[in-house]
């Protein structure tokens, strides 16, 4: 076992015996149901209350990843509209790198990912159309101008929902859950693996349960130890 690993099991057998079963089984079933083959990526959403909207609609549709581009807009955390969903969720923040877009696309690229933006385009497609054969990364612009230009350049595919009203669009949250529902069913039922290592997992049983547990930190130190990993 590697020393990671080690340390890694080392909180989780401290941490574990003060969650309840329930709380522990509810991990597992999540766990079961979380996938890494479709993820969200947000660029610049101007409000933050839209964002957090999105997490709290991805944590349920079982996605685990929100990638977020904050060259112009920083999210501001708000827990009455996420219902503190993203305390569940892998948030990727560039908000250290000199060119957020890059670092954001490098990562999706790293990881094998279609970049598709949720816009208008000929030859694009629908959410029931798009192809999964692959990883997807879901991209959704501001609410004002949609996906910049910077971005929209270096997509692979459009996906566009089907609009039968005189409404022309949607608001970026209800879009977001629309193609996400939609891409998320076709996984399932197509029976694609999820995408989640049993090593990701224990990571993941560790942050959760770390942020279940009050006063975690110095419950760890009591045993000589501190969280290993991004609380």
């Amino acid at each position: 076992m590697s020393e990671l690993k080690n340390k890694i099991q080392q909180c989780i057998d401290v941490l574990t015996p003060i969650l309840t079963e329930s709380r522990l089984a509810r991990f597992e079933h999540v766990l079961s149901n979380r996938t890494r083959h479709v993820v969200m990526v947000l660029e610049d959403v101007y409000q933050s209350r839209n964002t957090s909207a999105v997490m709290r609609s991805a944590d349920g549709m079982g996605i685990q990843d929100i990638y977020m581009v904050e060259s112009y807009n920083v999210w501001s955390k708000n827990r009455s509209v996420s219902k503190g969903a993203s305390r569940w969720l892998t948030l990727h923040r560039h908000l250290d790198s000199e060119d957020p877009h890059a670092a954001c696309l490098a990562k999706l690229r790293a990881g094998g990912y279609r970049i598709v933006a949720t816009s208008p385009h000929e030859g694009g497609f629908t959410p029931d159309t798009l192809p999964i054969d692959k990883p997807v990364a879901i991209v959704m612009g501001t609410e004002f101008k949609g996906i910049s230009d910077k971005m929209m350049a270096e997509v692979d595919d459009y996906v566009e929902i089907p609009m039968y009203g005189f409404s022309e669009s949607f608001n970026i949250s209800v879009a977001s859950a629309v193609v996400m529902n939609r891409v998320c069913t076709r996984v399932r039922k197509e029976g694609i693996a999820p995408g989640l290592s049993e090593d990701e997992k224990q990571f993941l049983r560790l942050q959760w349960g770390f942020r279940s547990v009050k006063f975690a930190e110095e419950i760890l130190k009591r045993y000589g130890l501190e969280m290993p990993i991004e609380k």
